[in-house]
């Protein structure tokens, strides 16, 4: 299991904490070290499926022809913390980070992956698009990494401030909230030459 250096109270192990901030996710960032031997991080969308996470990617990509550890990292920004001093200022946040070696998902197991994947990203998309043709499918390649090893850390509440002294200065101090908001829906060209209404669905969110 991976150990917090900094800050290991803001630290968690609970399954339930550590899904419960990757289904409030999106986008994960996942490093590797490339054939080269350079490390190279590159923003993906995931999904959470059970107690794994699953990635997806072209076949040709060096991302996915990476043999070994993987480390994924999810981070929510939930504000901006307005200290009185510029040091002890700081962001509340919820991230997991995710260490191992994925599994190569092949045959039956990818394809349901890869309808995982859409119905994570905007639940209710599978039936409502074409599904990944034979050739799409053989030309993705998906990983299925398990939360063996997770591990979250969290940021709440107000600042923390050095009571001796910045409590006296004149400077307002507090939180910033940040919220991811989903705006509405636009329809391509074609969508509204075909009059078609925005589905359910895509409203979701």
């Amino acid at each position: 299991m991976s150990e917090l250096k900094r800050h290991p109270e803001r630290g968690s192990e609970e399954l339930a904490t550590i899904r419960e901030i990757l289904a409030d996710g999106l986008v994960a960032h996942v490093g590797i070290i490339d054939a080269a031997g350079a490390p190279v991080v590159i923003p993906m969308a995931y999904a959470l499926d059970g107690d794994s996470l699953l990635i997806h990617g072209s076949v040709a990509s060096r991302l996915m022809r990476t043999q070994g550890p993987i480390c994924v990292t999810v981070t929510l920004l939930d504000g901006l913390v307005v200290a009185r001093s510029l040091f002890n200022s700081s962001m509340n946040y919820r991230s997991v980070v995710v260490t191992g070696v994925p599994d190569v998902l092949e045959g039956d197991d990818r394809e349901r992956a890869l309808l995982v994947l859409s119905n994570f990203l905007l639940p209710g998309r599978v039936g409502n698009a074409r599904e990944p043709s034979r050739t799409e499918i053989r030309q993705t390649t998906v990983w299925r990494l398990p939360l063996t090893n997770a591990i979250a850390k969290v940021r709440t509440g107000p600042p923390k401030e050095d009571p001796s002294s910045d409590y006296d200065l004149p400077f307002w101090a507090g939180v910033v909230p940040v919220r991811m908001a989903f705006g509405e829906p636009e329809p391509d060209a074609h969508a509204r030459e075909a009059g078609l209404a925005t589905p359910d669905h895509v409203r979701r969110r």
